[in-house]
């Protein structure tokens, strides 16, 4: 039997075995019902797979093929059962490796001991009928035990769905509440007996109903709480609200403008509150006191601290379309902005219908019998209805002006920091600089969406008035001038739809021309010193190239439709001047008195109806000419809205189901980690460890043994394959993310400082002061460089670190994770750069620290002192053990030990 790569076979009639005789496949248990499946080991060649069934038959074997194969089918018949023998003690040794088998074994199980240390089978002696017995036993025992397995994950489901359905329905109890009038306390299952906590809540909540952001996953337990400062703890209820903070500095007067929503300390005590505009010029101060608010005087905001947090909505944590993304704009700006831009176009439409009937007024009524006073009087209309039009379009571009700058605040803070929570993978598949190109979409977006275009476009709709008078003065001239139009929007579409297919064409060219850019600039010192400038230039200008093209092409559509709108009304004009003037002609012969006799409906022309009509033309055409290149310009939003696709779809790594991780102890577990980042591969293969609380671990091993693809699961910027990461008993897979990272310092391989003073590059926005900063600078060695720099602490680092050595950089990485004083620690080679002094002055440091210490690093000055050394190899686990012990063992590590020893 031949399997090729990816293609699977079942193990269904009892009896049977399957030999692998080439290449590598994946046992698995199924269950039939359920659809579960539960990976048991690796087979290569000459190791075989053995069906197994339990006693209701909802059990089977599938061999998974890892790449093309070639599988022999065998029979467990009397005659050839003596033969199996050692191919089946292989399947029980395999089996017993899995993590929950293994453990009933340790716990004594004497059938699985049996299969841990090879005596199964030999109990059956030469007799093959005894032999097939106690096998056939053996399977069905572990059939019975994959489904006890399959059960218990069951049971873990429907415990996670009895979770959510009881979250549910303290939500509906709520809502109840709420519509009866009644005050709802939601209070956690460890309790939130602190009245600051209590305090932080209910104001947290107050801004999320503001913004119109969820209010029922804001709630933290008592002990987190007590492990976070106050800062902190404002942090983390933010956050769990799906939103975003920032510190600001308030400026006198800002309670005039429209800050944005804001938490704030108000008052001698300091007291929190929450500062929620009513208007765009009006504030209203919330406090657990005043929980219905008072509106904000000059006096009380000079008693509101400085220093605020701005608090922005932020993105739903699942797949987004394009349409939600527009919902989302528009739901978090101000709607009395919308309604004067619609009402002011609205009326900017009807006015120009005054122009036509004046027109016919004065011409045929006012000016044949020289009435004066009747002119002044349709002057004055004129002139009120000019200042009407100014006024209007001066409240419209105010008001767009407010929509463009509350659209690009509100959706750029958004869109950033869901791109902060996006995973690690999600990064691997663009280039910063496409991304850079990418994001800037959105500005482009909101400058269109919002601008006068928006306005234009209902003044177009209500020219349609226009046309009607037009009908109303000649519906002859008007059959002509709706025909050329129909050609005139069949050719300007045509034009727009391959004006649209072209300008998406270009986008995704600048998209890759900025991310090769980004490249270039970044290795332009490796160009340099290689000579190779001209490749570079080779790389860019070919990418260039392709999107000049699409440029240019772009630009040929636009010209034409501008040459096409500038003849439109010159042969218009032309042929509706041509046919009007000979129908005035009919009329003034007499032709037009004897059609309305006939009953033909038609209504004599006259020269002042030929110039109302006139009018009336010229006003709906100009706006007809107008709208067009807005539509071409608005054409490019569905391309830029398109390039934020990627961004909207990515589901973040934050889910809304995952729980808080509590305080961590330090307590660490990997069990079964398996992981590749193709399918074909494995870099880390059944990894399985623990380390305990306070415990020191290093981790050592060849350049590609999986050391740092270890780091990234620890920290779950990757998933395995099989297997899990427990942080104190909790699976990392079920944990919310930032509650575990918050509690671990990490430096890693290659990390990079932020372009600014030293000072936050080692307390970031924590609530920290220059002493925390300080202490943290003499704890990694970096202090007496600090104070020797002329401004110290406010030192500026520039962008890439140029102006400070590496030895300087990997300090202030380390000053960082230590700074919080974390309950975890992982450095990834952090100490590479270091000399001999002060890495001993980091590794003191450390050894101080009550924290899990895990050090991935090469130098044996680093790991000498781990309380135990972890040896991977070729992404498992060759050795473990102390540096003595290891060394002694005269293993891996030992030859490891001598070449950097001779």
């Amino acid at each position: 039997m031949k399997l090729l790569a990816g293609q699977r076979t079942k193990l269904m009639e009892a009896g049977r075995a399957l030999l692998v005789k080439q290449g590598r496949v994946e046992a698995y248990a199924l269950m039939e019902e359920g659809g579960h499946r539960l990976f048991l080991m690796e087979l290569e060649p000459g190791e075989a797979a053995f069906h197994s069934a339990d006693e209701f038959g909802e059990i089977i074997i599938e061999v998974y093929a890892l790449e093309d194969a070639t599988l022999e089918e065998l029979s467990l018949a009397e005659e050839q059962a003596g033969t199996l023998v050692p191919l089946m003690r292989h399947w029980f040794k395999e089996l017993i490796c899995l993590p929950w088998l293994r453990l009933l074994a340790d716990r004594g199980d004497e059938i699985l001991r049996a299969w841990v240390d090879g005596s199964v089978l030999r109990q059956a002696g030469q007799q093959t009928e005894n032999l097939l017995e106690e096998f056939e036993e053996n399977q069905g025992i572990f059939a019975m035990l994959a489904g006890v397995r399959f059960v218990a994950q069951d049971e873990r489901l429907a415990r996670r769905l009895m979770a959510r359905r009881r979250h549910k329905r303290r939500l509906l109890n709520e809502t109840v509440a709420n519509l009866l009038g009644e005050d709802w306390v939601s209070v956690s299952g460890s309790g939130q007996g602190s009245a600051k906590l209590e305090e932080a809540v209910f104001l947290v909540r107050a801004v999320a109903h503001h913004l119109g952001m969820p209010e029922e996953d804001i709630a933290l337990n008592k002990e987190t709480a007590e492990k976070l400062d106050a800062l902190g703890v404002l942090r983390r209820l933010v956050a769990k609200g799906g939103m975003e903070m920032r510190l600001i500095r308030l400026e006198k007067g800002w309670e005039g403008w429209d800050c944005g929503v804001m938490l704030g300390y108000f008052g001698e005590k300091k007291q929190l509150a929450a500062l929620l505009p009513e208007s765009p010029s009006s504030y209203k101060l919330v406090t657990r006191e005043n929980m219905e608010g008072v509106t904000l005087t000059s006096e009380m905001a000079e008693s509101v601290s400085g220093d605020a947090f701005l608090v922005y909505p932020g993105l739903p944590d699942r797949k987004m379309r394009r349409l939600d993304f527009l919902r989302f704009m528009a739901r978090h700006t101000w709607q009395t902005d919308w309604k004067a831009v619609l009402l002011a176009g609205l009326f900017m439409g009807l006015i120009p219908l005054l122009t036509p009937i004046v027109t016919e007024t004065m011409f045929q009524d006012l000016i044949p019998i020289l009435d004066r006073k009747g002119l002044a009087t349709v002057t004055q209309v004129v002139l009120v209805a000019g200042f009407t039009t100014a006024a209007l379009t001066t409240v419209r571009s105010l008001a767009v002006l407010r929509l463009t700058a509350m659209g690009n605040l509100r959706g750029q803070a958004a869109l950033f920091g869901r791109l902060l929570k996006l995973p690690p993978g999600f990064f691997r598949r663009f280039q910063s600089g496409e991304l850079a190109e990418r994001m800037q979409g959105l500005d482009r977006s909101v400058m269109l969406l919002t601008s006068e275009s928006v306005g234009a476009l209902l003044s177009f709709a209500c020219s349609f008035w226009s046309l009607g008078l037009m009908c109303y003065y000649s519906m002859k001239l008007t059959g002509m001038a709706l025909l050329v139009w129909l050609v005139y929007l069949a050719v300007s579409f045509f034009l727009l739809y391959r004006l649209t297919r072209a300008q998406r064409d270009m986008t995704t060219a600048s998209n890759k021309t900025s991310g090769i850019l980004a490249q270039i600039f970044t290795g332009l010192a490796k160009f340099r010193t290689k000579g190779t400038e001209e490749q570079a230039y080779h790389l860019w200008g070919q990418q260039f190239a392709i999107e000049l093209g699409h440029n240019i092409r772009t630009r040929r559509l636009k010209n034409i439709s501008t040459v096409i709108a500038a003849m439109q009304p010159m042969l218009l004009t032309l042929i509706l001047y041509y046919n009007g003037l000979l129908e005035l002609a009919t009329s003034q012969s007499g032709g037009g008195a004897a059609a309305e006799s006939l009953g033909l409906g038609a209504k004599p022309m006259t020269a002042a109806t030929f110039i109302a009509f006139q009018s009336a033309f010229t006003a709906f055409n100009t706006s007809l000419v107008a709208i067009m290149p807005i539509l071409e310009g608005m054409s490019v939003i569905k391309p830029y809205l398109d390039n934020l696709l990627p961004i909207l779809e990515e589901v973040p790594e934050t889910s809304e189901e995952r729980q808080e991780a509590g305080v961590l102890s330090g307590a660490i577990e990997v069990r079964n980690l398996t992981f590749g980042y193709v399918p074909e591969s494995r870099v880390l293969d059944d990894v399985s460890f623990r380390i305990a609380a306070g415990e020191q671990v290093a981790i050592v091993g060849k350049s590609g043994c999986g050391k740092s693809t270890l780091i990234r699961l620890l920290l779950g910027f990757e998933m395995p394959r099989q297997g899990a990461v427990y942080y104190d008993g909790q699976d990392l897979s079920e944990l919310s993310l930032p509650s575990v990272r918050s509690q671990m310092g990490v430096v890693l391989q290659n990390g990079q400082l932020m372009s600014g003073d030293i000072l936050h590059n080692i307390i970031g926005t924590n609530n920290l002061t220059l002493d925390d900063a300080w202490e943290a600078a003499e704890a990694a060695g970096i202090a007496e460089d600090i104070r020797q720099m002329p401004m110290q602490m406010n030192t500026i680092v520039s962008e890439g670190s140029t102006n400070i050595s590496g030895g300087q950089r990997q300090r202030i990485l380390i000053a960082r994770a230590l700074a919080l004083k974390p309950s975890i620690i992982v450095c990834d080679e952090a100490t590479s750069a270091l000399d001999n002094r002060t890495q001993a002055i980091v590794t003191k440091s450390l050894d101080k620290l009550h924290a899990t210490r895990i050090i991935v690093a090469h130098r044996l000055s680093t790991i000498r002192h781990a309380d135990r050394i972890i040896v991977l190899d070729k992404g498992r686990i060759a050795e473990t053990g102390s540096f003595q012990e290891l060394v002694e063992k005269g293993g891996l590590f030992a030859s490891f030990v001598k070449r950097q020893v001779a």
